[in-house]
């Protein structure tokens, strides 16, 4: 297995949203798939030891963010 820092691992994730909210319809099962990736990817933060880089908070919001203008695009 491939060995990330936790900001790393933090920059997967984002390419991983920005992916699904932008190229993914959210009628689309591969959009769940892709949730399970990021929150494997959250879990393996999680167990880390390392500290986290940024406020995690601010990455959520973006997230939620990015979901709403997606689906009103979709719309």
């Amino acid at each position: 297995m491939i060995e990330l820092t936790t900001e790393q691992m933090r920059d997967v994730i984002n390419a991983l949203k920005h992916y699904q909210n932008h190229n993914i319809s959210l009628s689309n099962p591969r959009f769940k798939e892709f949730d399970i990736i990021v929150s494997t990817v959250e879990n393996a933060i999680a167990v880390s030891n390392e500290q986290p880089q940024f406020n995690r908070t601010a990455f959520i919001e973006w997230a939620e963010e990015s979901i709403v203008e997606c689906a009103a695009s979709d719309s």
